[in-house]
Protein backbone atom coordinates (compact mmCIF):
# COMPACT_ATOMS: atom_id res chain seq x y z
CA UNK A 1 0.00 0.00 0.00
CA UNK A 2 1.31 3.41 -0.92
CA UNK A 3 0.94 6.35 1.44
CA UNK A 4 1.26 9.99 0.60
CA UNK A 5 1.04 13.23 2.46
CA UNK A 6 -2.08 15.27 1.85
CA UNK A 7 -2.05 19.01 2.22
CA UNK A 8 -5.13 20.83 3.45
CA UNK A 9 -6.96 23.00 0.92
CA UNK A 10 -5.44 26.43 0.56
CA UNK A 11 -7.00 29.81 0.00
CA UNK A 12 -5.71 32.48 -2.32
CA UNK A 13 -2.09 33.43 -1.72
CA UNK A 14 -1.62 36.20 0.78
CA UNK A 15 1.27 38.06 2.31
CA UNK A 16 4.03 35.97 3.85
CA UNK A 17 3.79 35.69 7.59
CA UNK A 18 6.34 34.78 10.20
CA UNK A 19 5.77 33.25 13.60
CA UNK A 20 7.00 36.46 15.26
CA UNK A 21 9.90 37.02 17.56
CA UNK A 22 11.16 34.23 19.79
CA UNK A 23 9.87 34.48 23.33
CA UNK A 24 12.52 33.91 25.98
CA UNK A 25 12.40 33.87 29.76
CA UNK A 26 12.69 37.68 29.91
CA UNK A 27 9.85 38.11 27.42
CA UNK A 28 7.24 35.74 28.79
CA UNK A 29 6.04 33.94 31.88
CA UNK A 30 8.48 31.82 33.82
CA UNK A 31 8.40 28.11 33.11
CA UNK A 32 7.89 25.93 36.17
CA UNK A 33 10.95 23.59 36.38
CA UNK A 34 8.91 20.77 37.94
CA UNK A 35 6.33 20.95 35.15
CA UNK A 36 9.06 21.11 32.51
CA UNK A 37 10.72 18.00 34.00
CA UNK A 38 7.33 16.23 33.98
CA UNK A 39 6.47 17.22 30.41
CA UNK A 40 9.95 16.45 29.02
CA UNK A 41 9.82 13.10 30.83
CA UNK A 42 7.06 12.20 28.37
CA UNK A 43 9.74 11.90 25.69
CA UNK A 44 11.13 8.37 25.80
CA UNK A 45 14.92 8.20 25.48
CA UNK A 46 17.60 5.59 25.33
CA UNK A 47 20.22 5.37 28.05
CA UNK A 48 23.97 5.56 27.55
CA UNK A 49 27.06 5.74 29.72
CA UNK A 50 29.84 8.11 28.64
CA UNK A 51 33.29 6.92 29.76
CA UNK A 52 36.90 8.05 29.56
CA UNK A 53 40.23 7.32 31.17
CA UNK A 54 41.40 10.31 33.17
CA UNK A 55 44.88 11.81 33.21
CA UNK A 56 45.48 9.83 36.41
CA UNK A 57 44.79 6.56 34.56
CA UNK A 58 41.52 6.02 36.44
CA UNK A 59 38.24 5.49 34.55
CA UNK A 60 35.49 8.12 34.71
CA UNK A 61 31.89 7.76 33.62
CA UNK A 62 28.36 9.08 33.78
CA UNK A 63 24.91 8.03 32.62
CA UNK A 64 23.19 10.26 30.05
CA UNK A 65 19.79 10.33 28.36
CA UNK A 66 20.61 13.24 26.08
CA UNK A 67 22.84 11.32 23.64
CA UNK A 68 22.09 11.80 19.93
CA UNK A 69 23.61 11.53 16.48
CA UNK A 70 24.38 15.05 15.26
CA UNK A 71 25.98 14.75 11.81
CA UNK A 72 27.07 12.08 9.33
CA UNK A 73 29.55 14.31 7.49
CA UNK A 74 31.59 14.90 9.51
CA UNK A 75 30.56 12.09 11.88
CA UNK A 76 29.48 13.86 15.09
CA UNK A 77 27.45 12.95 18.17
CA UNK A 78 26.36 15.06 21.13
CA UNK A 79 25.17 14.77 24.70
CA UNK A 80 24.46 17.25 27.48
CA UNK A 81 26.16 16.83 30.88
CA UNK A 82 24.96 18.99 33.76
CA UNK A 83 27.22 21.90 34.66
CA UNK A 84 27.37 20.41 38.17
CA UNK A 85 28.77 17.11 36.86
CA UNK A 86 32.05 16.08 38.46
CA UNK A 87 32.64 13.41 35.78
CA UNK A 88 32.37 15.65 32.70
CA UNK A 89 35.46 17.78 33.52
CA UNK A 90 37.55 14.58 33.78
CA UNK A 91 36.11 13.24 30.51
CA UNK A 92 36.64 16.57 28.73
CA UNK A 93 40.26 16.77 29.98
CA UNK A 94 40.94 13.28 28.58
CA UNK A 95 40.04 14.63 25.12
CA UNK A 96 38.51 11.33 24.06
CA UNK A 97 35.60 9.23 25.31
CA UNK A 98 33.27 6.36 24.55
CA UNK A 99 29.49 6.34 24.54
CA UNK A 100 28.20 2.94 25.67
CA UNK A 101 24.58 2.46 24.53
CA UNK A 102 22.94 0.29 27.16
CA UNK A 103 20.93 -2.86 26.48
CA UNK A 104 17.60 -3.76 28.04
CA UNK A 105 19.23 -5.90 30.75
CA UNK A 106 21.58 -3.14 32.00
CA UNK A 107 19.31 -1.14 34.33
CA UNK A 108 21.60 -1.76 37.32
CA UNK A 109 24.57 -0.49 35.30
CA UNK A 110 22.71 2.70 34.43
CA UNK A 111 21.83 3.28 38.08
CA UNK A 112 25.50 2.81 39.08
CA UNK A 113 26.65 5.50 36.68
CA UNK A 114 23.76 7.88 37.47
CA UNK A 115 24.98 8.54 41.02
CA UNK A 116 27.35 11.34 41.90
CA UNK A 117 30.73 10.39 43.33
CA UNK A 118 31.94 7.00 44.49
CA UNK A 119 33.61 4.27 42.45
CA UNK A 120 31.16 3.82 39.59
CA UNK A 121 33.34 1.12 38.04
CA UNK A 122 33.32 -1.19 41.10
CA UNK A 123 32.35 -4.64 39.84
CA UNK A 124 31.83 -3.40 36.27
CA UNK A 125 33.40 -5.46 33.47
CA UNK A 126 35.04 -3.33 30.79
CA UNK A 127 37.97 -3.23 28.41
CA UNK A 128 39.85 -0.30 26.85
CA UNK A 129 38.74 0.84 23.42
CA UNK A 130 41.07 1.92 20.65
CA UNK A 131 41.14 5.44 22.09
CA UNK A 132 41.74 4.15 25.63
CA UNK A 133 38.23 4.89 26.92
CA UNK A 134 36.45 2.11 28.82
CA UNK A 135 34.05 0.05 26.69
CA UNK A 136 31.47 -1.55 28.97
CA UNK A 137 31.03 -5.28 28.44
CA UNK A 138 27.52 -6.18 27.35
CA UNK A 139 26.70 -2.76 25.88
CA UNK A 140 24.36 -2.81 22.91
CA UNK A 141 26.77 -0.63 20.93
CA UNK A 142 29.67 1.74 21.57
CA UNK A 143 30.82 4.90 19.87
CA UNK A 144 34.42 6.07 20.38
CA UNK A 145 34.94 9.82 20.04
CA UNK A 146 37.36 12.72 20.32
CA UNK A 147 36.08 15.87 22.02
CA UNK A 148 35.18 18.24 19.17
CA UNK A 149 33.59 21.21 20.94
CA UNK A 150 31.57 22.35 23.91
CA UNK A 151 28.74 24.86 23.86
CA UNK A 152 26.76 26.55 26.64
CA UNK A 153 23.32 25.09 27.23
CA UNK A 154 21.78 26.74 30.29
CA UNK A 155 22.35 24.56 33.33
CA UNK A 156 23.93 21.95 31.05
CA UNK A 157 26.80 21.87 28.59
CA UNK A 158 26.36 20.63 25.02
CA UNK A 159 29.30 18.34 24.34
CA UNK A 160 30.07 17.43 20.73
CA UNK A 161 32.27 14.46 19.87
CA UNK A 162 33.84 13.46 16.57
CA UNK A 163 33.28 9.74 15.98
CA UNK A 164 36.51 7.77 15.57
CA UNK A 165 35.25 4.17 15.87
CA UNK A 166 31.97 2.25 16.08
CA UNK A 167 31.20 -1.16 17.60
CA UNK A 168 28.01 -3.22 17.69
CA UNK A 169 28.93 -6.26 19.79
CA UNK A 170 25.52 -7.81 20.38
CA UNK A 171 21.88 -7.91 19.35
CA UNK A 172 19.39 -7.06 22.08
CA UNK A 173 16.73 -4.50 22.82
CA UNK A 174 17.66 -1.04 24.13
CA UNK A 175 17.28 0.21 27.69
CA UNK A 176 14.70 3.01 27.67
CA UNK A 177 13.79 5.75 30.13
CA UNK A 178 10.27 7.19 30.26
CA UNK A 179 8.65 9.27 33.02
CA UNK A 180 11.45 8.51 35.46
CA UNK A 181 11.11 4.75 34.93
CA UNK A 182 13.26 2.24 33.03
CA UNK A 183 11.64 0.10 30.39
CA UNK A 184 12.31 -1.97 27.29
CA UNK A 185 11.26 -1.76 23.66
CA UNK A 186 7.94 -3.55 23.11
CA UNK A 187 9.25 -5.98 20.49
CA UNK A 188 11.80 -7.21 23.05
CA UNK A 189 9.65 -7.08 26.20
CA UNK A 190 9.18 -10.36 28.01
Amino acid sequence: MRHSLRRPPTTAPGPATSPGPAVGPADGPAVDPALMRQVMGSFCTGVAVVTATGDDGEPAGMAVQSFASLSLDPPLVCFAPARTSTSWPRIRAAGRFAVNILAEDQTALSRSFAVSGGDKFAGVAWHPGGNGAPLLDGALATVECAVESELPGGDHTIAVGRVTALHRPREAGPLLYFRRTYGVYGAHAA
